[in-house]
């Protein structure tokens, strides 16, 4: 009778662990770190590659810049999915299998790092939510700091492709 009784509880316990909405926003907060944990990792990767084609010295250099925050920004969400008791995803995703058969071109490739860049900062606004939903304070902060260094490399990415790609002027 005891081992029905102890198999019920836990199973009562499973049933309102899963139910329980802050488990759900935590499983979607992290679900969220793992996605951008790719993404950031994904991005420096091409930044990185990119910038071997990029004929200014300057302009490579600002690339190498934005690519080392992007890795600095992978250590962190790792660092947090493991807090979480997450793990780590094996690869990035679309995105780098297109790139790995080759179907971008330099300016094309960075034109779409620069909707990433678009897209990851409202992705870490929507994860700061999660977090701060789900309790997680120190998170919501690192999100958010995250989120506003997103929006100046899409600035410096706009600088980079200007000057590689000037408007004619007329004369």
């Amino acid at each position: 009778m005891n081992d029905l009784r102890s198999k019920l509880e836990r199973g009562w316990k499973r049933l309102h662990s899963v139910l329980d909405p802050k488990n759900q926003v935590e499983k979607q907060l992290l679900d969220a770190l793992q996605q951008n944990y790719a993404e950031e990792q994904q991005v420096s990767e091409v930044l990185t590659k990119e910038s071997e084609r990029i004929p200014y010295a300057h302009l490579r250099k600002k690339l190498l810049d934005i690519a080392a925050r992007e890795r600095h920004h992978a250590e962190l969400l790792a660092a947090k999915i493991h807090e979480l008791g997450g793990s780590l995803p094996e690869r990035a995703t679309r995105s780098h299998d297109q790139r790995e058969q080759g179907n971008f071109v330099t300016t094309l490739d960075l034109l779409e790092l620069l909707q990433e860049e678009k897209e990851a900062y409202v992705d870490y606004l929507k994860a700061a939510h999660l977090a701060k939903e789900a309790g997680k304070t120190d998170l919501t902060g690192l999100l958010r700091q995250i989120a506003e260094e997103e929006r100046r490399h899409r600035k410096e990415l706009i600088e980079v492709l200007t000057k590689l790609n000037p408007l004619p002027t007329h004369s």
